[in-house]
């Protein structure tokens, strides 16, 4: 997503949400922002039907949140707080309610395992799937860390105004999760 052509939406929303029009900046920052968003929480969550829901969870939370907005961060940055933290209390919901079926199924994929049949590393989709999958091994911090940066592009700054952190902290601890994602990965690998 080319986010410089972004800045124009952002600023639209912006202007009216200040006049008070949130229906109207509601409309121009679906239009802007929800394939990036929805992208977004499919890729946290690791589903996407899961992801697609609650990427409208979003939209209706930034819709109620919109007169609270003190225009301290980007629209942009805003949004994806707003997003992380859907997608983490889903996660978290989530977790919550399939307790006992997620025992069972690590234990299906436990006693069903098979050996991965060995591909080229030149194969991107082979890689993409690695990669998808050593997400879904990683925390729930590290994988949104992993996903605001890379998936999304946002910015180190960005990034370190969303978690509430300094930049550096943001450069420690994305080489951490990279490293975790590499380790994992060869594990699968």
């Amino acid at each position: 997503m080319d986010w410089n052509a972004q800045q124009g939406c952002d600023d639209d929303v912006r202007r009216t949400m200040a006049s008070g029009a949130f229906h109207q900046a509601l409309e121009t920052l679906v239009q802007g922002y929800q394939q990036a968003v929805v992208g977004f929480c499919v890729n946290m969550v690791g589903d996407s039907h899961h992801g697609e829901d609650i990427a409208q969870d979003v939209f209706l939370a930034v819709y109620k949140a919109m007169p609270r907005f003190r225009q301290q961060a980007s629209v942009r940055t805003w949004l994806f707080a707003i997003a992380r933290r859907q997608c983490l209390k889903a996660m978290r919901d989530r977790r919550r309610r399939h307790r006992l079926e997620h025992e069972r199924q690590k234990t299906i994929a436990a006693t069903a395992h098979r050996n991965i049949p060995e591909t080229p590393e030149d194969d991107p989709e082979r890689q993409l799937q690695l990669v998808k999958q050593g997400l879904t091994h990683l925390g729930k911090h590290e994988r949104a860390l992993l996903l605001m940066r890379y998936d999304t592009g946002l910015l180190l700054t960005d990034v370190a105004h969303i978690l509430g952190i300094s930049e550096a902290s943001v450069r420690r601890r994305l080489a951490r999760a990279l490293r975790h994602l590499r380790e994992v990965m060869n594990d699968a690998a």
